[in-house]
């Protein structure tokens, strides 16, 4: 990825060559998602920076995917007793490290922006508080999580945790560019929920009983069809259908021994009697989530209705949005005054 380089005038020049050459430094160590021991090698890299700084890190080994244990970063401030000031992170990348450009005055590198530069962005800060004479806050609680990029099942983990007692939540992770060289800040967030739908036909012979049989097929893909057109543009809400299977239940149902039909002519006169199709809904306001977890319900009835299928509508557990105006505005306006 590519990072702007920060203005001088945001940091005291040797302080931004510092950490300028800090970015370049960990933009150089590998710690692509599922690679235990360079993940933990920057994790290590990362807690000895924050030391130098005044927190006192911990790096522990918590069970991930498939049962792989993962390092989670924890850096603390001088007193947790309240609730904390807790700021988030990931230090893995979706690609191994490539060797950092610095071309005129931009650093091309894996996790430039996501996120390392945002990591180091943080060690500047400290540094920076430094220089001025301050302190950071002694409730200051930094966790950093190594599976951000690939499902996430530790970072829901730590987050959750962390956040139970916290008094506020900062992501470290840069936002997009802005108009004007400028960043965006990211006051509020979509929620989400997912979904799957499962769909039940009748097989029959197509050629004999083409009639008589029910597709599942056509059943499923009428309905992520009708279901992604309830999207709105301009921040509604979007449903996404992020895959479709159907064919005979035996090819469904087992599909990593039964995928070599594929591109054959077998199972082709076949009226298909199974169908699967997971996806995600996202919307800005919790009570969109919800009219849309209904209307998906309701189509689900009504199609398999139409098509004499029997469709199972399965809602996942929902992630409720963060409002941009709620509580959190004023302390994001005071972010954007101080910088």
């Amino acid at each position: 990825m590519t990072g702007a380089f920060l203005s001088p005038d945001v940091l005291p020049e040797p302080l931004f060559r510092k950490t300028l050459d800090l970015l370049v430094e960990m933009t150089a160590l590998s710690s692509q998602s599922n690679d235990p021991d360079g993940l933990r090698r920057m994790a290590q890299r990362l807690g000895a920076e924050l030391a130098i700084r005044g927190l006192s890190s911990e790096i522990r080994d918590e069970v991930g995917e498939e049962g792989v244990k993962l390092p989670v970063l924890l850096g603390r401030g001088r007193d947790l007793s309240g609730g904390p000031l807790l700021l988030i992170g990931h230090i893995d990348t979706v690609l191994p490290a490539a060797t950092p450009e610095l071309r005129d005055d931009r650093l091309v590198a894996t996790g430039a922006i996501d996120m390392k530069g945002g990591l180091v962005a943080f060690l500047g800060a400290l540094d920076l508080l430094r220089h001025w004479g301050l302190q950071p806050p002694p409730d200051l609680l930094l966790a950093v999580v190594p599976d951000e990029e690939v499902g996430g099942l530790l970072s829901r983990a730590v987050v959750r945790r962390w956040s139970a007692k916290a008094r506020a939540l900062w992501v470290l992770e840069p936002g997009e560019p802005a108009e004007g060289g400028g960043e965006t800040m990211v006051s509020g967030r979509r929620g989400m929920f997912q979904w799957r739908l499962d769909v039940r036909g009748r097989a029959a012979h197509s050629g004999l009983h083409y009639w008589h049989g029910r597709s599942a097929l056509t059943a499923a893909a009428g309905w992520c069809v009708e279901a992604e057109a309830h999207s709105a543009r301009d921040g509604g809400p979007t449903v996404n259908v992020g895959r479709l299977v159907a064919g005979d239940t035996t090819f469904v149902e087992d599909l990593a021994a039964r995928h070599a039909l594929l591109g054959t002519e077998q199972q082709l006169n076949v009226v298909p009697d199974r169908a699967c199709a997971e996806g995600e809904a996202r919307f800005l306001r919790a009570a969109e989530g919800e009219r849309m977890a209904e209307v998906l319900q309701t189509l689900a009835r009504n199609i398999a209705a139409d098509t004499g299928t029997e469709i199972t509508f399965h809602l996942g557990a929902t992630i409720p949005p963060v409002d941009p105006d709620g509580p959190q505005a004023a302390w994001c306006d005071r972010a954007v005054a101080l910088a």
